[in-house]
């Protein structure tokens, strides 16, 4: 009940915050109780094991797979503030995780599909010409076989494209690349280095539980294609916001921090021009630190 609640709250602006400018102060204060409310319920249990780590790996339990862990707080500070958080879809893939780092963000590839969001060729052209070595294959470009192709010797996959999430059956959950529909079976198919994907797309980080609690999704797909760490969203994403957010994680993972502290930065950042959760706790990291 508290979940639905938190998320009713954050998602107020799912259709965009001009005409509710006015109402953000009170909309983000509504939103900050029910996410409080969760933290007792959640996380203040584990208080006192918690206090002494720095770092968090969640595997999440059936619908807290769609809990924005780092909102979380006690009425001070939220829980991404002091701490590296990251998401795990079974345990299995958490111990997995564990045994390996991601690669250095060197190599990029960028895919950028603007016929059905105009926008996201400006964004993957912004993405690529942070790395030296870096790939933008935007609008007619941004194909199947591009990403098959080059994805095996990138470091760093940066997709902005149209997603969805099928609830009647996440194995047919896609990003719509430009010729096509990238499902969780061919993403299966991919052999990626163990480096971070980044979805910069709605709602890419849901998923459905599957027996033994396993979360399924385009998640999932990556990890087990190789992928050492996957950043996703768990709801639609302001544009605006969201190149900001990804120059701010890519310009610290350029620097040498791993994936989590890099995405607590980019975090902290947006939260202080923009404090409504809505804005910077979409993007979550999963498969480790």
């Amino acid at each position: 009940e508290s979940l639905r609640a938190a998320r009713f709250q954050i998602e107020t602006l799912r259709h965009g915050s001009g005409t509710l400018q006015a109402h953000l102060p009170a909309l983000s204060a509504r939103a900050q109780r029910r996410l409080q409310q969760l933290h007792a319920l959640v996380m203040a249990p584990l208080a006192a094991r918690l206090a002494p780590c720095r770092r968090l790996l969640i595997v999440p339990c059936g619908p807290l797979g769609v809990l924005p862990f780092a909102a979380l707080h006690d009425g001070q500070r939220s829980l991404g503030e002091h701490i590296d958080l990251a998401l795990a879809p079974s345990a299995r893939l958490a111990l997995h995780a564990l045994a390996r780092r991601a690669a250095p963000a060197q190599r990029a590839l960028v895919l950028g599909e603007s016929s059905r969001l105009p926008h996201a060729a400006r964004e993957a052209q912004t993405v690529a010409a942070l790395f030296a070595d870096g790939q933008a294959f935007v609008g007619a470009q941004a194909q199947l076989a591009v990403l098959e192709r080059e994805a095996a010797q990138a470091d760093v996959i940066h997709l902005a494209c149209h997603a969805q999430f099928r609830t009647d059956n996440p194995m047919f959950s896609a990003l719509d690349l430009h010729d096509g529909a990238l499902s969780v079976e061919r993403i299966a198919g991919l052999r990626l280095r163990p480096g971070t994907v980044v979805l910069s797309a709605c709602e890419t980080g849901l998923s459905a539980v599957a027996g033994d609690d396993e979360q399924v999704g385009l998640v999932r797909a990556f990890l087990g294609a190789g992928a050492a760490r996957v950043v996703a969203s768990l709801w639609p994403v302001d544009d605006g916001i969201t190149s900001d957010f990804m120059s701010r994680f890519y310009g610290e993972l350029r620097a040498g921090q791993s994936p989590a502290h890099a995405l607590r930065t980019a975090q902290a950042a947006i939260r202080q021009r923009h404090p409504h959760p809505f804005h910077w706790a979409a993007f979550v990291l999963h498969g480790g630190w």
